[in-house]
């Protein structure tokens, strides 16, 4: 255990701190919680003096700090595997990243497993910064809102499924995704797929419907899949070198291994 002490002058702005319990801190932030605090001390100044008694502790993502509060008792992180996303989310409110794909499943409350590696979602062609080095970063820009999940944007169940459809290879969690489908299917609206599906070709409509009728909604899959374009299967939903099932309403080979949970 590290004894921390507290900057003389500094602590009334400490317990704001206490009081707001950020995850993480800027520079701004410091600033308004300074003034707010009645101390004049330039924010650089503030900044260090907190940092060397083990009050604020240095990220990858530069200008921001992750606030250590009392209750932890000594200089130590959080443990927190999306710290470095609520850091660069903090620092620019508009930066277009968003929790995805496994680590999504686990946010919404579906997966019951943290992934192995935290999954962040950027739209094509963004390149994320060196501090996401921890993260698997995939390519896709939601079409329906995010939700706010653990204080971070993270993908809906809609754009979940809909990119599982889409880049089956981008899902890196298939054999447990049986546990929560069916739990999915039946809170996503069928609007809200067609919509991340709208321009797709027809093997991401069929993958997509495929799993809904997997999730137990076998009329909607089929209602949803009328409205695909037209194209010519068989699809694969998992490797093709690999035997699978075979969904005739789907024209596809479904070789990942999911075998849904009944809820």
């Amino acid at each position: 255990m590290t004894a921390r002490t507290v900057p003389q002058g500094l602590a009334p702005l400490l317990q704001l701190l206490e009081l707001e319990q950020p995850h993480v801190v800027t520079a701004a932030q410091v600033r308004g919680w300074s003034s707010e605090a009645g101390i004049s001390w330039p924010a650089d100044l503030v900044i260090r003096r907190l940092r060397e008694k083990g009050w604020l502790l240095d990220l990858a993502t530069r200008g921001v700090w992750e606030f250590a509060p009392a209750a932890r008792a000594g200089t130590y992180g959080s443990g927190d595997p999306l710290i470095e996303l609520r850091a660069t989310l903090a620092r620019d409110h508009s930066a277009p990243y968003a929790v995805a794909a496994e680590s999504a499943a686990y946010l919404l409350g579906l997966a019951s497993r943290r992934p192995e590696r935290e999954v962040v979602g950027a739209p094509p062609g963004m390149r994320p910064p060196k501090a996401f080095s921890a993260f698997r970063v995939v390519s896709w820009t939601p079409r329906t809102p995010l939700v706010q999940r653990d204080s971070l944007p993270t993908w809906s169940a809609a754009t979940l499924i809909a990119f599982m459809g889409t880049r089956p290879s981008g899902y890196r969690d298939w054999p447990n995704a049986g546990e929560w489908l069916a739990q999915a299917t039946a809170g996503v609206g069928d609007e809200d797929l067609a919509r991340e599906l709208n321009g797709r070709a027809r093997s991401a409509w069929a993958r997509t419907t495929y799993l809904l009728d997997r999730g137990g909604a076998s009329a909607r899959a089929r209602e949803l899949l009328s409205a695909a374009p037209p194209g010519n299967g068989p699809y694969y939903l998992g490797e093709r070198r690999r035997e699978g099932r075979y969904a005739k309403a789907f024209d596809l080979i479904d070789s990942t291994g999911l075998e849904v949970h009944a809820q």
